[in-house]
């Protein structure tokens, strides 16, 4: 499902994270594997009449090869490897989070220049579709712009500064003049590319609407998975909101 590799490949790639932004581990999915990933993707594509669907979590991903290189005890090995060296902390014992994006159609566009950081310190990046002409969606990436917060309250504040109008737009702008240099990544399938998610700002640029641009995400330790602020805001975002008297049955007076 995903090869052995070597223990100085880890090094390497934490390298390369941390001065370049990003590693490549290469030719580590076979052609076998995303044939059949491509096929998913284009019948998936192609039932909701050619525009963007994403799958979320294991169940989502039940039976493809993504759930079996969840499950691969060398790319489990791996991760573990690269959050020890880049974080010098033991890795706790926790799964992946996964998430298959397949950008198509005027709703494909839509989903791109959102940029974000990732809730997670490792982010696996797996191409399996990616246009070859015309607009690909290539990875935008802003590396290691900030350590990793202690607090979710710190990281919190992070992303209410970034995710708002104005600091998109300007984002947006700054890169698509030219004024602002990220590091624009044009990826390969079947080559794997990991990256400091927490860390980094990132985000794709769009593709064309007649083509898929198909990615598959494996995010991996979130560091404020525990915090009492993050839970209590989660549960007051659920929370179902207050009926209206009507809904409540409460007749209202109606003026004269």
């Amino acid at each position: 499902m995903f090869p052995s590799l070597p223990s100085e490949t880890a090094i390497a790639l934490v390298g390369d994270m941390n001065t370049r932004g990003y590693g490549v581990a290469e030719n580590c999915i076979s052609p076998e594997a995303l044939a059949s990933l491509r096929r998913h993707v284009q019948d998936s594509v192609s039932q909701t009449g050619g525009e963007y669907i994403a799958f979320g979590g294991p169940d989502a991903l039940r039976g493809t090869f993504l759930q079996e290189m969840a499950r691969s005890a060398n790319f489990q090995a791996l991760c573990r490897d690269l959050y020890r060296i880049g974080t010098q902390k033991s890795a706790p014992p926790v799964s992946f989070y996964q998430l298959l994006r397949c950008l198509a159609g005027k709703t494909g566009q839509q989903n791109a220049w959102f940029f974000h950081y990732d809730s997670y310190v490792l982010t696996v990046l797996v191409p399996i579709l990616i246009p070859t002409e015309g607009q690909p969606g290539d990875l935008i990436l802003f590396p290691n712009t900030r350590p990793i917060r202690k607090t979710y309250l710190g990281n919190l504040i992070d992303k209410i500064l970034l995710d708002n109008a104005l600091t998109q737009f300007l984002l947006r702008k700054g890169v698509q003049t030219g004024r602002v240099k990220p590091e624009k990544i044009r990826m390969t399938p079947g080559n794997v590319y990991f990256f400091w998610g927490c860390r980094s700002v990132h985000t794709n640029e769009p593709c064309d609407p007649d083509k898929i641009r198909a990615t598959a995400l494996f995010h991996y330790v979130d560091p404020h998975a525990h915090s009492w602020l993050r839970k209590t805001l989660l549960r007051l975002r659920n929370r179902q909101p207050l009926m209206t008297p009507v809904e409540a049955g409460i007749k209202i007076p109606q003026p004269a």
